[in-house]
């Protein structure tokens, strides 16, 4: 009996040190995916440059076609199949969906940077149009992004419980970074986020950066400016400092 014990301590102890090494190990092949989904992402969209000369817009109302889905006749997966989303995110249970409402909401585990830096995009408030554009008027061409190297157009989405209480994730289209009326999750990748940039490379920016606009606000907006006079109020920002 007492030697029993002792084996089951023994493999207690050893399966403690392993599972950590295990999940390790689960997280880096979950990011590296991404990543790659990331770039396949980019030469998807740079496929789509070359024949439009323009960045696809958020979404085309008079079609409800999303960036995503002008992405698709290149793309090796539609946005709504489950090898073009995260894998992290969709271990968290993830929502993969187009909500068929008047707010035509869409909800994936990639989101793209339509309104840059702008904290407040009102229909009262004039929009800068500092991102790579909203609606397919404010489209941005390839031209107007001063330093492709350094903009964000893709990201992991910054995702919120879908209700009170509801463990599923929700990623919204659009990136943002504020977050507004809803409460952010943990990055799905540790400390920070995977990110597309605009030639094409990917990279895991720290959440301590990305969500603080002194640091970033640059990197938002197409003509690499920060733009200060778009920022939301700071009460609103998810870092402080």
């Amino acid at each position: 009996m007492v030697e029993l014990l002792v084996v089951i301590a023994i493999i207690a102890v050893l399966a403690a040190l392993v599972l950590p090494v295990l999940s390790r190990a689960k997280a880096q092949a979950q990011s590296a995916t991404c990543k790659n989904n990331l770039k396949q992402i980019g030469l998807t969209l740079t496929m789509y440059l070359s024949d439009a000369r323009r960045y696809p817009p958020m979404l085309d109302r008079e079609t409800d076609q999303t960036w995503a889905e002008r992405l698709n006749p290149d793309a090796p997966f539609s946005w709504t199949n489950g090898s073009w989303q995260c894998p992290a995110y969709m271990t968290h249970n993830g929502i993969v969906e187009h909500l068929n409402t008047p707010q035509q909401i869409f909800l994936t585990s990639y989101s793209y940077n339509a309104n840059g830096i702008v904290g407040d995009v009102r229909p009262s408030l004039k929009n800068p149009h500092l991102g790579l554009g909203w609606l397919p008027k404010s489209a941005v061409s390839e031209l107007e992004v001063r330093a492709p190297s350094e903009m964000f157009t893709v990201a992991d989405a910054r995702t919120v419980p879908a209700a009170p209480g509801d463990a599923r994730l929700v990623g919204y289209l659009d990136m943002t970074p504020y977050f507004l009326a809803w409460n952010e999750t943990a990055p799905l990748h540790g400390l920070g986020y995977n990110i597309l940039f605009a030639d094409g490379h990917v990279a895991l920016e720290r959440r301590s950066d990305y969500l603080f606009p002194p640091r970033t606000a640059s990197n938002w907006n197409r003509d690499n400016q920060p733009h200060p006079e778009a920022w939301a109020p700071t009460n609103q920002w998810v870092i402080q400092n």
